[in-house]
């Protein structure tokens, strides 16, 4: 995932639509996985969220700006799913899940 883009400052860096787009599914996805009880496919793509969010979290991107507080709203929701589905709690896991889709939806609906 590439996150910082040549010639613009941070306030100007955005990801691509295909790279919101992926984080988006992912998490719509692990809600799905997670309501059929489908354990280590949702592990998986909690994991797979978590690895682009820390992506953008190590990145350049300014900590005041609108991508980086949304980026850390979600890891905090995939962190949870994460801890949860560690705790066989699968109910608890859907609803910190559904919480990050819903977080990062904030932010590609800040971005149109």
């Amino acid at each position: 995932m590439s996150v910082s883009r040549p010639g613009r400052s941070d306030d100007q860096t955005k990801l691509t639509n295909a790279e919101t787009a992926a984080i988006a599914a992912n998490t719509r996805e692990l809600i799905v996985q997670l309501s059929r009880g489908n354990v280590k496919p949702a592990h998986a793509l909690a994991q797979r969220v978590q690895a682009d969010l820390k992506t953008i979290l190590k990145s350049d991107v300014q900590e005041a700006s609108a991508l980086r507080r949304q980026a850390q709203q979600t890891m905090f929701a995939v962190e949870e799913v994460l801890s949860l589905v560690d705790q066989s709690d699968l109910r608890g896991a859907w609803e910190a899940a559904r919480d990050a889709a819903k977080e990062w939806r904030a932010f590609t609906e800040i971005q149109k």
